[in-house]
């Protein structure tokens, strides 16, 4: 992740004569908010702290193998900083945007090197604010200069940050719809993250709620049973009406769903990313949007999440049906390209896909679109 400095308290303190821990206790009375950087010369990582409180950490190992974020790059950083070949940096920032950096240090990509050449920016911006987006987008030059950094949550623009070799990261909430405006005249390349992370001091809140919680069921008191967030988007995903034009599209809308969530459930139960399928799915009408415009994902008239297809626009049965075909296919040459360790596991697909529309033929055939799903993969 691209993050903002802010302004330099201090640089190059050497870890030879620079003890973090004391440092970082120095900063605390002093109600510090702002990034602590720690570099080596095969590792590096930063401390985040918000009025004093170390709120978040990075640490990304020189070996090539994962960073880490939380508790865990903390206690790395602080092995790290007793090395006397490290240098250490200073920069103060706003408490609330450390906070916002904080939060999106553990993240998931969603969409990488998307360009304005094809997607519309400004699409993208209220596709996600529909979505009530958390996350950022690293925005970039055809060059791959970065231009800014735009956080969002809960889908709204919330702040933004341009690089500067000249001083500090320039900030400017104010300036963003002329920045996207201006990344949209000049070209750029665009890759969106969605944040998965928290800041320790809610991981902190939320232990202490649970364990709350646990020490009343143990004693016997009732406790109201919530609704995770998993259990709402799936409740919520299950009552969404399929609308679209005619009853031909409504019956076809039912099979490739039927098709979907089936090949949704078989990738994601055998691989650890819970989200691989509808990643691939997603990027397939991206790539086919040019030629099937209804099928954009930033223009909202098709979506598929939670097993569920919501259609809302105007297309004919053969068109629906040569785009969603084209898209499984570009699905699966996704999902072979990322599952290079689960050979089999593309091939089973591709079967199950055969299979289902084998089991709806009779209905393709009367709906005159089995010529479009016979033979799909061949």
């Amino acid at each position: 992740m691209i993050y903002p400095k802010g302004e330099v308290i201090h640089r190059n303190l050497s870890t030879a004569f620079t003890d973090l821990n004391a440092l970082l206790a120095t900063l605390k009375s002093g109600n510090f908010s702002g990034v602590v950087e720690i570099e080596f010369p095969e590792n590096r990582g930063a401390i985040f702290v918000d009025s004093g409180e170390i709120i978040n950490a990075e640490a990304k190992p020189g070996d090539g193998s994962k960073g880490m974020v939380g508790h865990e790059a903390i206690q790395s950083l602080l092995t790290f900083s007793k090395e006397k070949s490290g240098s250490i940096n200073i920069y103060q920032l706003a408490p609330e945007r450390v906070a916002i950096v904080a939060s999106n240090l553990q993240h998931e990509v969603l969409f990488k090197g998307l360009s304005t050449d094809f997607t519309r920016l400004d699409r993208l911006l209220l596709k996600l604010r529909e979505e009530k987006h958390n996350g950022f987008i690293e925005i970039l030059t055809k060059e791959n200069q970065t231009m800014g950094v735009l956080f969002l949550e809960g889908g709204e623009p919330v702040e933004m940050f341009t690089p500067s070799e000249s001083g500090p990261s320039v900030f400017g909430r104010k300036s963003i719809p002329i920045f996207v405006e201006n990344a949209i005249k000049q070209g750029a390349i665009f890759d969106v993250y969605r944040s998965q992370g928290k800041i320790l001091k809610k991981e902190i809140k939320e232990k202490e709620v649970k364990e709350k919680e646990i020490k009343e069921i143990k004693e016997g008191k009732e406790t109201e049973v919530k609704e995770t967030k998993e259990m709402k988007e799936t409740k919520e995903a299950k009552e969404i009406k399929v609308t679209g034009r005619g009853e031909e599209i409504k019956e076809l809308i039912l099979i490739f769903q039927d098709i979907l969530s089936k090949a949704e459930k078989l990738i994601n139960g055998a691989s650890k990313d819970k989200e691989v399928f509808y990643k691939a799915f997603k990027e397939s009408l991206i790539e086919k949007s040019e030629v099937f415009p209804f099928l954009d994902p930033f223009a909202g008239e098709f979506a598929f999440r939670g097993g569920v297809i919501q259609f809302t626009g105007e297309v004919g049965a053969k068109d629906f049906t040569k785009g969603i075909v084209e898209c499984l296919v570009a699905t699966l040459s996704h999902l072979e390209q990322e599952l290079t360790k689960e050979k089999m596991l593309p091939l089973k697909l591709k079967a199950g896909i055969e299979s289902s529309l084998e089991q709806h033929k009779e209905v393709l055939k009367r709906l005159g679109v089995a010529d479009i799903t016979s033979n799909i993969f061949k």
